[in-house]
């Protein structure tokens, strides 16, 4: 679940299990007295905070897509990178043929989590003009002839 994603009837067994560890018994039998999406609110909104086996696969990938953006100094970071990627733009990057697993599930998170992320100002090493900080591109362009 950390480094695949998983395939949606994996995800379903693993709900499944989840509800019916929740709701039966050792019988099989048992009542549903509480709604699944009570059970899955967060604990602060009076659920359990039990998380759908999909959501959870994608903040786990997510947790990649993280360490690549921030460019860690993590072995793995640095081989994706370097197999995969021409730069650090792994945002604007999109699977390549052919492609190992375990990248092409975190493109896919990416693809997914990608409207969370947003541009700031930070170090002051980024350019406000020629950095793809909007979802339009850089607002102007390298080619000055």
């Amino acid at each position: 679940m950390q480094i695949t994603w998983l395939p949606l009837n994996i995800c379903d067994l693993i709900d499944r299990t989840t509800r019916d560890f929740i709701w039966k018994n050792a019988n099989h039998k048992g009542l549903n007295l509480v709604s699944w999406d009570n059970i899955s609110r967060p604990k602060v909104w009076g659920g359990l905070g039990i998380r759908m086996a999909r959501d959870s696969n994608i903040a786990l990938l997510g947790k990649l897509v993280w360490d690549l953006l921030q460019g860690t100094n993590k072995h793995w970071v640095s081989i994706l990178s370097h197999k995969y990627t021409s730069s650090a733009k792994i945002l604007n990057h999109s699977t390549s043929t052919p492609s190992s697993i375990t990248w092409n599930s975190i493109i896919k998170a990416k693809n997914i989590l990608k409207n969370g992320f947003s541009w700031r100002a930070g170090s002051g090493e980024s350019s406000f003009w020629y950095s793809h900080w909007t979802s339009f591109g850089p607002l102007c362009a390298n080619d000055l002839a």
